[in-house]
Formats: C-alpha cells, structure tokens, sequence
C-alpha cells in the first residue's frame, strides 16, 4: 500500500478566527453548500431530507456572514488563488437558488477572498470580478505559507529527496 500524507485542514481554522476577529456579534455559518436541490428529490423525500441527501454533491463556500443588509461569502485560499477567486462569483449566482438561503436572497452579497500575503495579480483580477481581497493571516498560517513559498529552494528539494529515499527503503513506493 503506497504511503500517503494527511492532509491538513488549514481553511476551516483560519475563516473561523477571521470571522470572529472582524464579524464578531454577527451570525455565521461555515462551510454553506449553495445551489439548487434537483426537484425529483424534493418531490420523492420532501425538502429538508432532499437538502441532507443531496449535500455531498453541491459545492460549499466557506462561510457566510449574515449582516443586517448584506450576505459576506468568505473564501480562502492559501495556495491555491485562482481557486478562490473563480469560485466566489459562481457561489453568489447559486444564493438565490439555495433553499436554506431563500430568506436572504434578496440581500445584496458581497464577496470576500482571504489570503496571508498580498498577491498583486489577484488583486488585479478580483477588481474586475467585484471580490474583496482580504489579507490576514495569524502567525500560524503564514507559517504554512512560508513553508510552501520554500518548496522549490535547492534545499527542501534535497530534503523531500532524502524523505522518499527512507519511504522506499522502507517499502513504500
């Protein structure tokens, strides 16, 4: 059996304490799939139980924040940038067709793409697509980020080298 890496949950942490250091007092939810449920499903189970069966395959932002007025999608990204900004605006079009949402759909939305570091190319492209870039990071993120910035340098190259030398001696290949 080949060996594999764990993966590490980063986002989830990292939109929680941002909710809660710039929209403490308001409601949030983590982790919101968005879209519409197939109407056979309504029509055979009704729709909470179409809501819970059909969950695995709708995509999910990582928070919402519910303001007075407005509805914040919160995404985040610590690599993969592109990911983020692409996906907030398909997310916005799906809130008017979220069930659970139908009582903010006609809130305005607002979007919002958290990222440790400033990216100049993303910030340029999500003026164009009207998200919000948000740099903020704890130490504990840009920790991870730092370590992945490093990943091409000659000696994390020679390290991750040494490491697949002692898996294979070891038997996993």
């Amino acid at each position: 059996m080949p060996f594999t890496k764990l993966r590490r949950e980063i986002e989830p942490r990292w939109v929680a304490e941002y909710c809660l250091t710039h929209y403490a007092g308001f409601p949030v939810s983590y982790r919101v799939p968005v879209g519409p449920i197939p109407a056979d499903m309504v029509t055979e189970m009704g729709m909470d139980k179409a809501i819970r069966a059909y969950r695995p395959w709708r995509p999910e932002v990582d928070a919402i924040v519910y303001l007075p007025n407005y509805l914040v999608l919160i995404e985040a990204k610590v690599f993969k940038y592109m990911d983020g900004l692409a996906k907030l605006p398909m997310y916005k079009s799906q809130i008017p067709l979220t069930p659970q949402l139908k009582e903010h759909k006609d809130k305005e939305v607002l979007m919002e793409l958290l990222l440790p570091v400033e990216i100049p190319w993303v910030t340029s492209m999500a003026l164009n697509s009207g998200v919000k870039v948000v740099v903020w990071a704890p130490d504990w993120v840009l920790k991870i980020w730092e370590e992945r910035n490093k990943y091409w340098e000659p000696e994390q190259r020679l390290l991750r080298e040494q490491r697949k030398e002692v898996l294979r001696k070891l038997g996993y290949e």
